[in-house]
């Protein structure tokens, strides 16, 4: 059976079926995790410039924006995706190497309020475009993430196509699928610069787009997911479907207590683990992955978004400041480089180890004659209440005092009017 049909299969039978609660209740904290995300980029160079884009459309709908208006379901999809990733601070799922919430939650979002749906239908919506986004960017494989692409944006097209088809209630995903196919692309190379989140504001308005035209009687190739692994260098990995529909590979997903590159996070944890109470080091050694080299290895950076993607830029910082945490103002305290950073920056060592995992980082660092050294691992699991209790803490370090508990509020009594409100003000 092709992917397509697959796809289409597994969301025929989820969209009328009852879901795993656990996999709802992680959804729910990635939409919280999304609130979040998105309300803090309020000050960001690129979410304002995505803003005023959107007014300068002059487009009103019945799709709420970030920090007010509305628009048409595309454009409010591509304005809050991009935003939502404005800051790189959204959840990853490293099943494939992709952001997921924050092109799924806004397709089924903006869907569903054009559609009248509920917040229930909306946060199982974007529950099924996250598994497809999942399952399909496992099918494309490694080598289409290590050869360029961003699966962000083009296995999260696929999953937002789901997602919004759901939200509007449509009884059959395939042709959207075979729709989206035709426009689902995005490049690693745009990492550092204000089109990375675009590609994910992109995928999300692809695939509400992909819906709006299939509701209106147009489709593609059946062969068209085939196609498109053919010339992006997709694996066509045909066991990323085993148990689909019974086993949730989106209850893996990982969320970001840091703004930057989810690469870089095993680092910032050993470091944090090691730095406070001893000695400025000398030198720092990191081993990361492989995958990781051509990622976020930038040995010069120029702003703050470079710095993101940089792990000599993230030991530097977090030198300066004992290991205390990363966050976007010390991020862009640190520009223009200065003297001493640059100095730190040349200290800081970056190795491939092919027996680490993607999660995994270890760091030495030498002082006085003396090593220390840690190693840290993204997978150790963590319980619901210690993600929602992280995930309290990282609201109420970057939001207004109690606006995260107000955002968990209204995800709880399902209120989709208040959340409407609540994106908008």
């Amino acid at each position: 059976m092709s992917a397509l049909e697959t796809l289409g299969q597994f969301y025929a039978q989820a969209r009328l079926a009852d879901v795993p609660e656990p996999a709802l209740d992680i959804m729910r904290l990635c939409f919280l995790d999304w609130m979040i995300v998105g309300r803090a980029a309020k000050a960001d160079q690129v979410a304002q410039a995505m803003l005023q884009f959107a007014h300068h459309q002059r487009t009103e709908g019945p799709s709420a924006l970030f920090f007010g208006g509305s628009a048409d379901p595309r454009r409010a999809s591509l304005v809050n995706g991009t935003i939502s990733h404005a800051l790189d601070y959204d959840d990853t799922h490293f099943a494939h190497i992709g952001h997921v919430s924050t092109v799924v939650i806004p397709a089924a979002l903006a869907q569903g309020q054009a559609s009248g749906a509920s917040l229930e239908q909306v946060l199982r919506a974007a529950l099924l475009g996250a598994e497809a986004a999942t399952r399909f960017g496992v099918w494309l494989g490694r080598g289409h993430y290590q050869i360029g692409y961003h699966q962000t944006a083009t296995a999260g097209a696929i999953g937002a196509a789901v997602a919004a088809g759901a939200a509007a209630n449509l009884a059959d995903i395939r042709g959207s699928l075979s729709n989206v196919a035709g426009f689902a692309a995005g490049l690693k190379a745009q990492f550092g610069t204000a089109m990375k989140p675009v590609n994910a504001g992109m995928a999300a308005a692809n695939g509400v787009e992909a819906v709006q035209m299939a509701m209106a009687g147009l489709s593609g190739a059946s062969n068209s997911l085939e196609a498109f692994a053919q010339i992006h260098h997709g694996e066509r990995d045909d066991t990323a479907w085993d148990a689909l529909g019974q086993r949730w590979l989106f209850e893996g997903v990982t969320h970001k207590f840091y703004p930057c590159c989810h690469g870089t996070h095993a680092m910032i944890e050993a470091l944090r683990q090691t730095l406070p109470g001893g000695p400025r080091p000398e030198k720092i050694t990191v081993r990361t992955h492989p995958r990781w080299m051509s990622v976020c290895n930038k040995p010069e950076v120029a702003d703050a978004l470079e710095a993101k993607f940089s792990y000599r830029a993230l030991a530097a910082l977090l030198v300066q400041n004992a290991g205390a945490t990363v966050d976007e103002a010390a991020l862009q305290a640190l520009f223009p480089l200065s003297a001493e950073t640059r100095a730190l920056m040349g200290r800081v060592e970056v190795l491939a180890q092919e027996s680490l995992g993607e999660e995994e980082a270890h760091v030495t660092l030498k002082a006085e004659g003396q090593h220390r050294v840690a190693t840290h691992d993204l997978r150790a699991p963590l319980s619901f209440e210690a993600r929602l209790e992280k995930l309290m803490a990282k609201g109420e370090g970057v939001l207004a005092p109690g606006q995260t508990t107000q955002y968990w509020e209204i995800l709880a009594r399902a209120d989709l009017s208040a959340l409407s409100a609540a994106i908008r003000a």
